[in-house]
């Protein structure tokens, strides 16, 4: 049974809304490319991002676990054009999520020394931000991290069910999958007026493998798809991880993205110490969490960020 110990305004919880307008700010879309802003941020770390830190900190501050925003600033972006207009587009995004993390890792330690707590569950959209994520598991005192599959607005549906059924005496299953899409299934009829494609039945999964030890890129549409801000398998493009050359191969002839953004890796769960360091084996199915790397730049250099060797990894069990 979960119990409301503390809420907050939206008036002063503003991190995120923050977080929006510096990605509007940089021309971006807001609501759809801030994670573009979390990846750009580790390649610049000089004395510009302490500058920029600085300025978000006149807007938002953190007392012990009460968050006061600076109610002089009216509107947020006209304050950003006002006093971010002398910096880099890379000096902002690195200060900008180094403010994101410092604030969180600091409420995160408030709240665990104010409750007591060693096992912190975590949704919303802040909880979108990847980076901050690992920063947040590393506070000595948390013992369980686990962050949600979906934590941004698409699954409000979903608790809106879930509080019905709470209303009503209903208890329903746990949510234990993301994947909830639409599913990618056909018959043999659907295949037969396709020309031009050769059509060849696998019924291993060495046979995949051998395409990618032979360097293909692997498109796979399987089951439902992901639900969510990233592709979880069903719907994804695999290759081999060691080879850095895929990097410009996947990007040129399939994703076009930008170039400081990276790829992710799928890790299993057995392996993960070859890899990954994950002291505290946190579990990672969806996604949501980077972890530094063992060797990574050597080891998959395609599936790490290039400037910081940390990779956004789905890490599975054999019964996920």
């Amino acid at each position: 049974q979960l119990k409301r110990i503390k809420e907050y305004s939206h008036k002063d919880f503003q991190l995120a809304r923050i977080y929006r307008y510096t990605t509007l700010y940089l021309r971006m879309l807001s609501n759809e490319h801030e994670y573009k802003v979390m990846g750009l941020a580790s390649y610049y770390t000089g004395s510009k991002r302490e500058e920029v830190e600085k300025i978000f900190d006149k807007m938002l501050t953190l007392d012990g676990i009460e968050f006061h925003f600076n109610d002089e600033i009216n509107d947020i972006f006209n304050f950003l054009e006002n006093n971010l207009n002398t910096f880099r587009f890379d000096h902002i995004a690195s200060g900008l999520q180094k403010f994101t993390e410092k604030i969180l890792v600091n409420w995160f330690t408030n709240l665990i020394n104010e409750y007591g707590n060693t096992s912190v569950v975590f949704s919303g959209g802040i909880s979108m931000n990847v980076k901050a994520n690992m920063l947040i598991s590393n506070i000595p005192k948390i013992q369980n991290f686990f962050v949600c599959g979906a934590g941004t607005d698409e699954t409000l549906p979903i608790g809106a069910c879930y509080h019905y059924a709470e209303l009503h005496g209903i208890d329903p299953l746990p949510l234990e999958t993301m994947y909830l899409g639409e599913n990618a299934e056909y018959d043999e009829n659907e295949l037969s007026g396709i020309k031009n494609f050769k059509i060849t039945k696998y019924t291993n999964t060495d046979q995949i493998l051998s395409h990618i030890l032979n360097n293909k890129i692997i498109a796979i549409c399987r089951g439902r798809m992901e639900m969510g801000q990233r592709a979880l398998g069903n719907r994804s493009i695999i290759a081999d991880p060691r080879n850095i050359e895929n990097i410009q191969k996947i990007n040129h002839s399939i994703k076009m993205r930008d170039f400081w953004m990276p790829f992710a890796p799928v890790v299993l769960f057995e392996k993960q110490e070859e890899l990954l360091i994950n002291t505290k084996k946190i579990d990672s199915p969806f996604m949501t969490i980077t972890f530094n790397t063992i060797d990574g730049k050597k080891k998959i250099p395609v599936a790490i960020h290039q400037s910081d060797q940390t990779a956004r990894a789905q890490i599975l069990r054999k019964n996920q």
